[in-house]
């Protein structure tokens, strides 16, 4: 195995620093040995140099980044059983506790090759004060960097330590196979040293000597949250549950899940309390059903979870939901701070949980339909130059379609008020949103709910839904695809027109469902949510002739759509010259943009157009014609492309 040449040089660099701690170090030196640095170095050079770069760092008298870095490198190829191998051992503890950024980093370096193998991880387990003292680093320093890495060398640690597949079916990233022994998780959640501090560092009300400052203790706060929302996806037994009565009821919670989100946050600092309503957000994600229903049911229903029953059982969701519909009970200072992740919880849901969200008392979700439709009923002035109502327009896109489709029937859609000109980015992209569909199903870990009437919803009656909506926005809005297209045409406005553009394209591969019998029969002992007939729905169409196109790519090829949608992406895209003709800035990546969605557009209509079987006279015609201009590319034909290089001036 090879030696690198500058090996030696770099070696008596080390020794003369030693010897005098005031001399410099020698930065291109140092660099030349990290690029010598190989899979095929002898593996004594790294052990040697590691050796010597520890005896080095409590001597420097300058930022050791250089030599950390070097350290990372020549450690790049080896296992961690190979470091533990090393004579002297490596410190763990002093490189955790060294005052030193670089030097932190180095450490949790070293230490996160642990996360590869069980058996390392197994070892890392059994020592209470190196885990402890890594818990200690991740919550008290003040380098964002550090905490992350630190964060990152739990993680993998508690990962590859996983002791089985989770119970409700989701298992760690990479889906390989479980072969820890769980000792790790063990360690950070029975050790009452290291558990403890999980507490400790984040509980205000601990001013014990050697405790965190305020501030820190905030910070500490956020980086718990944001990792017992990692660990709650594959343990949420062990967040969510007492595991140390004795450390828990010391800071008046019953587990650490429960101190988390009850007790550890000052809601007076707004900024925690947009912190922890992020974090409710983000707990709502655990398991949640969606329009499925999960093979290993934890929660109180097959449209719930065991995330959201805890915020209901501890009355943070009835509080949220309260925020949203009377923004009086906060304080107006701190509203603006917080309505955005407030609405944005509310979304979260009503897009993950629609079922549940459907069983919610009809006065409550007429309130959140009013709230809706109040905050879009702004002048076209504003619709075009804003503030737009983003984040209710968020919470809209994320309601179940039914629910938009019943509250047609008394008049109260929301969705109809959205425009299409003046065009406005957040409102075209909602649209888009509902009109598309809901997402292709993942039946991986899942079960279709009971799509023969037994729900609110199902994926069937969404898909269903979003087609009877666009029918009904056809219908209200008779220029809405001359809009959309005027739209998509304002180059000198790229994300007006892009979001124009991803709307068409929604459109075209929508996830849509005819209204046969088993999405429009209503739910056993309720009228709520009954869809249309086919019959019925054709009452609503512009068009004059026959059955209801049954797909968004055949919709795109029937009036008023054929008339003003296929001539745009059939047109080549504006030329350079005719847009702006010289001008400077990112002129061009706006052209060039823009003419890459259209012609994503365009490509997706054609493969959608090649899964129908259709014998309309004309439909040939139409797919060749489609055929030829997507193997013309994006700028069109190649006799045209010269003129455009030309006009840009290459």
């Amino acid at each position: 195995m090879a030696v690198p040449s500058s090996y030696d040089d770099v070696r008596l660099h080390f020794q003369q620093i030693q010897d005098d701690p005031s001399i410099r170090l020698d930065q291109p030196l140092l660099d030349k040995l990290k690029l010598e640095l190989t899979e095929d170095t002898d593996r004594r050079v790294p052990a040697t140099l590691l050796t010597h770069i520890s005896q080095l760092l409590p001597l420097l008298q300058e930022d050791p980044s250089p030599v950390t870095t070097l350290a990372t490198k020549a450690t790049t190829y080896f296992s961690f059983t190979e470091l533990r191998s090393i004579d002297p051992p490596i410190d763990f503890i002093a490189g955790f506790k060294a005052p030193s950024p670089p030097i932190n980093l180095l450490a949790l370096s070293l230490l996160s090759k642990a996360g590869k193998v069980p058996s390392d991880a197994a070892i890392v387990a059994g020592d209470s004060k190196l885990v402890a003292s890594l818990v200690d680093l991740w919550l008290s320093t003040s380098s964002t960097a550090v905490a992350q890495a630190a964060l990152d060398a739990i993680w993998a640690l508690l990962e590859i330590d996983l002791a089985s597949p989770l119970e409700n079916g989701i298992s760690h990233d990479g889906d390989e196979t479980v072969g820890g022994q769980g000792l790790m998780w063990r360690r950070m959640f029975t050790d009452k040293g290291v558990y403890g501090r999980l507490f400790s560092f984040c509980d205000l009300a601990d001013d014990t000597q050697g405790s965190l400052p305020r501030r820190e203790k905030t910070l500490a706060q956020g980086r718990l949250m944001g990792f017992l929302v990692k660990a709650g996806r594959l343990r949420w037994d062990i967040i969510s549950s007492s595991q140390i009565p004795e450390v828990e009821a010391r800071h008046s919670s019953k587990s650490l899940l429960h101190f988390a989100a009850c007790q550890m946050v000052d809601q007076s600092d707004v900024l925690m309390h947009m912190t922890l309503l992020n974090f409710f957000h983000d707990l709502l994600e655990i398991d949640a059903p969606g329009l499925m229903a999960r093979t290993f049911v934890q929660s109180a229903s097959t449209f719930s979870s065991p995330a959201l029953d805890f915020l209901i059982a501890h009355n943070l969701h009835t509080t949220l939901l309260g925020y949203y519909l009377d923004e009086s009970k906060l304080d107006p200072v701190d509203l603006n701070y917080l309505c955005g992740p407030i609405m944005a919880y509310v979304a979260q849901y009503a897009e993950l949980y629609p079922n549940h969200f459907l069983q919610n008392p009809q006065s409550l979700l007429d309130r959140i339909l009013s709230r809706i439709a109040a905050s879009l009923a702004i002048s076209s002035s504003q619709w075009a130059h804003g503030p737009i109502p983003s984040g209710q327009l968020n919470v809209l896109s994320c309601l179940p379609r039914v629910m938009l489709v019943e509250a047609s029937k008394q008049g109260v859609n929301p969705v109809l008020a959205l425009p299409t000109s003046p065009a406005s980015k957040e409102a075209l992209d909602a649209l888009g949103k509902i009109l598309h569909g809901p997402s292709k199903l993942d039946l991986t870990d899942s079960i279709e709910l009971n799509a023969s009437g037994q729900t609110p919803t199902d994926w069937h009656r969404e898909a269903a839904a979003a087609r009877v909506l666009y029918f009904m926005y056809l219908n209200h809005r008779s220029s809405f695809w001359t809009d959309i297209v005027v739209a998509a045409d304002l180059l000198a406005m790229k994300d007006i027109s892009l979001a124009a553009i991803s709307l068409m394209r929604s459109i075209i591969t929508a996830n849509w469902h005819v209204l046969s019998s088993d999405v429009t029969s209503s739910v056993p002992g309720s009228t709520r949510y009954q869809l249309p007939s086919e019959e019925g729905l054709g009452r609503l169409s512009p068009a004059s002739q026959g059955m209801l196109p049954s797909s968004g790519a055949w919709a795109a090829l029937t009036p008023p759509a054929l008339t003003t949608l296929l001539p745009y992406l059939f047109k080549p895209p504006r030329s350079y010259a005719e847009f702006v003709g010289g001008g400077a800035g990112d002129v061009q990546n706006a052209v060039w943009k823009v003419a890459t969605a259209k012609y994503e557009a365009l490509v997706a209509l054609y493969e959608c157009l090649g899964d129908i079987d259709e014998t309309v006279p004309g439909f040939e015609d139409i797919v060749r014609t489609l055929k030829q201009r997507v193997n013309e590319g994006p700028w069109g034909p190649v006799l045209q492309n010269g003129s455009r290089v030309d006009t840009v001036g290459l």
